[in-house]
């Protein structure tokens, strides 16, 4: 994509205090060219966003108890939708392949970001089978979403935002491209959906295209989760990039393009109280991470699932300082991760709050409900620093093999991964 630079007849070095807001953009955008963030500084500058109607709530609504101190927070969810690279794609129910909820704490200046796997096994609400989180927006758009994600972490869902990955395409390559060390080759391809995954490995310049590869890309040992991963290192390399001076300049038509790929339903006022709150935002207030679990393959349908814990939904949110609800004391069969959908609670939850000890049965998703996903293998080699177990059967799409009949009392696959925050560092030249 060509780039135009901004007339200087009509842009104006902005003074110190300008420039503060300047750097709250640049932090927004950053988080939003993956999730869809970038509103916070849109509609600051733009005041024409079209905002989304409200979505009916859907018939299994919540029952978290509203607390002082968690309404002292705003919980907003971030979706980046795939629309499909073909045609039928673009025909077909839309599907989340990036969900983040972004906690804000304006009294005390703080960012907590969450990054949530789309395989993550969930029950929807109104639904007797478990399903992936990434099709509650399938069957039931952003309603259902907020609901079941609001459900599974025991914490209110107050607004949403949405981006769709062209919207993604369109800012890296506004801003020049992003420098990555990638530290595998990558390479997945699927004529079906008009898609190809080609990335080498070592230090890369990648544009928008190649980034929009980089960030989707998921067939290896890790999967979704390696996925997730990936994403959280090239949103930090993006945030170098993007306090660059050139870019810097670029911000109004940063804003310009990405309205226009942008959907959310939150008003100006609360977009300014948290906008307030980033203008003395510092780093060491950040704290971002990862649902905890498990891989997990069912042993009836042989699908793939990252399995989580009510004491693994706590830990996580406990590690990212997000204020969670604890289960009301004789309620606790009230869960998600165990069987029903609505959510009770009681105060706050933290490392003390009460985990599940629930023994109700999980149900297996219906046959003939499974994704049709095709996944290739990787012709990079093995990432180094995970210790994931092989599949002991191939996973649907991945062999021509014919597949054995599944064993009708066959124990369920539950393969460990090695999951850190901690940033890779490149090898040194």
């Amino acid at each position: 994509m060509n780039q135009t630079e901004q007339d200087g007849r009509h842009y104006h070095r902005p003074k110190r205090r300008r420039m503060r807001w300047g750097r709250l953009f640049i932090v927004l955008i950053v988080l939003a060219v993956l999730l869809t963030t970038v509103f916070w500084g849109a509609v600051w500058v733009y005041k024409n966003i079209i905002h989304a109607p409200e979505n009916k709530p859907v018939a299994a609504d919540t029952t978290i108890e509203k607390d002082e101190k968690l309404n002292k927070r705003i919980n907003v969810l971030l979706l980046g939708i795939d629309d499909g690279d073909s045609e039928a794609d673009k025909s077909e129910p839309k599907r989340t392949d990036a969900m983040i909820v972004a906690s804000f704490d304006p009294e005390q200046h703080k960012l907590s970001l969450i990054s949530l796997p789309r395989d993550t096994m969930v029950l929807l609400p109104g639904h007797t089978h478990y399903e992936k989180l990434n099709s509650a927006y399938t069957y039931g758009g952003v309603a259902m979403a907020k609901q079941t994600i609001a459900n599974l972490l025991r914490i209110p869902i107050h607004y949403y935002a949405l981006l769709n990955w062209q919207g993604f395409i369109e800012v890296i390559n506004l801003i020049g491209g992003v420098d990555l060390y990638v530290d595998r080759d990558m390479y997945y391809e699927d004529p079906y959906a008009n898609l190809k995954i080609d990335i080498k490995h070592g230090y890369q310049h990648l544009d928008g295209n190649q980034s929009g590869q980089y960030v989707r890309f998921r067939s290896d040992e890790l999967g979704d989760i390696g996925r997730v991963q990936r994403q959280q290192k090239f949103l930090k390399a993006l945030g170098m990039q993007m306090f660059s001076v050139e870019n810097i300049a670029k911000i109004p038509k940063i804003l310009a393009t990405i309205k226009d790929y942008l959907e959310t339903d939150m008003d100006t006022v609360t977009l300014l109280k948290a906008a307030r709150s980033f203008n003395i935002l510092s780093d060491n207030n950040i704290r971002s991470g990862m649902l905890y679990g498990n891989f997990y393959d069912s042993p009836t349908t042989g699908i793939s699932y990252w399995r989580t814990t009510r004491p693994e939904i706590e830990k996580s949110l406990t590690e990212v300082d997000i204020p969670f609800m604890s289960v009301k004391e004789g309620n606790s069969d009230n869960d998600p991760v165990n069987g029903v959908e609505n959510v009770t609670s009681q105060g706050l939850g933290s490392q003390q709050g009460r985990s599940s000890s629930s023994a109700v049965k999980r149900k297996e998703p219906a046959e003939g409900k499974k994704n049709p996903e095709v996944k290739k293998p990787s012709a990079g080699k093995e990432s180094q620093s995970s210790t994931v177990k092989k599949e002991t059967k191939p996973s649907p799409g991945v062999s021509n093999a014919p597949k054995a009949e599944p064993k009708k009392n066959a124990p369920p696959v539950i393969r460990k991964p090695v999951i850190s925050n901690k940033p890779q560092s490149a090898p040194k030249n």
